[in-house]
């Protein structure tokens, strides 16, 4: 074997130098580290979207089948806080008011279910209801009116809800018909009550039937799992005001043209998804009696 051939074959049998592979791993633990980088962003931006997509989601399907159930009322009845226009915050639920304002409950029924109850006011003639009349009250209208010769600031006052009770009606299935519920011949319509309950940042709603009790739901306040089998979302904004929880749940009425105009503003993992609109009432004599 002569020089040449020596020289060549040591040359062919040579590995990497020990710099050689230092900047080679140093080179794949840059690559590595800008797809990690990648991949963690990518895995930012989609948790975000998804996020949001889903507040969207709540806050949308919440306002439809709101807006269903109240098109086709009957009747209904609105639970509410009335008090200064609320600033919900866009950041932090449940948020505490500063300026320590108080709000007052109030209850909206249609004149022939008045039941007489303190604090119930009839659809029919809210527009010259006081609350606390006599004592300083601040006006409650659902309606621009005159009041004792001054012009009304409540115009379509704002009405943070705690509750709607709507009773309307849906087709009857035998097969869902109470054990010991009485049917009469030929019905084909059965009569549902929804109660939407706004409690914080959650949505509950159960459902009775006049004869399809199997399909009813129960709520119970001292039930937690009763109560937990009702929850329709806990996504919606709400605020904090003399000890007590205000939903991001808001309704004008205008008892005139027999419709609701319905705000609902959600707020979680800092995603805010505000949706709004008016409902139109099928039903005649919902807010104003047959004359």
């Amino acid at each position: 074997m002569g020089v040449i051939d020596l020289v060549l074959k040591n040359k062919k049998n040579k590995g990497f130098t020990l710099v050689e592979l230092i900047v080679a791993i140093a080179v794949l633990a840059l690559l590595i580290t800008a797809v990690v980088t990648m991949m963690g962003h990518e895995s930012v931006i989609l948790r975000k979207s998804e996020a949001d997509i889903s507040v969207q989601n709540a806050a949308q399907e919440s306002y439809n089948d709101i807006s269903d159930i109240l098109m086709q009322a009957t009747s209904v009845k609105i639970e509410a806080y009335v008090g200064d226009d609320i600033e919900f915050s866009k950041k932090t639920p449940g948020k505490s008011l500063e300026g320590g304002e108080t709000f007052t409950s109030v209850s909206f029924v249609r004149k022939s279910n008045a039941t007489g109850a303190a604090g119930e006011y009839n659809f029919e003639d809210s527009g010259t209801k006081i609350v606390n009349e006599g004592s300083g009250g601040s006006a409650l209208c659902l309606k621009e009116t005159t009041i004792s010769g001054t012009d009304s600031t409540s115009a379509f006052t704002k009405l943070y809800l705690k509750r709607l009770i709507v009773t309307y009606s849906v087709p009857y299935d035998s097969a869902y018909k109470g054990d010991s519920v009485s049917v009469p011949s030929g019905t084909d319509k059965d009569e549902c009550t929804a109660n939407i309950i706004f409690e914080g940042n959650r949505i509950y709603i159960t459902k009775t039937y006049k004869y399809m009790t199997k399909l009813d739901s129960t709520y119970s306040e001292t039930d937690a799992d009763a109560k937990e089998r009702c929850l329709y979302t806990s996504k919606l904004n709400y605020v904090k005001a003399a000890g007590v929880d205000i939903s991001a749940a808001i309704a004008t009425v205008d008892v005139e043209n027999q419709s609701i105009s319905l705000e609902l503003k959600f707020l979680d993992n800092k995603m805010t998804y505000n949706v709004s609109g008016i409902t139109n009432i099928k039903n005649s004599y919902v807010f104003i009696d047959a004359k």
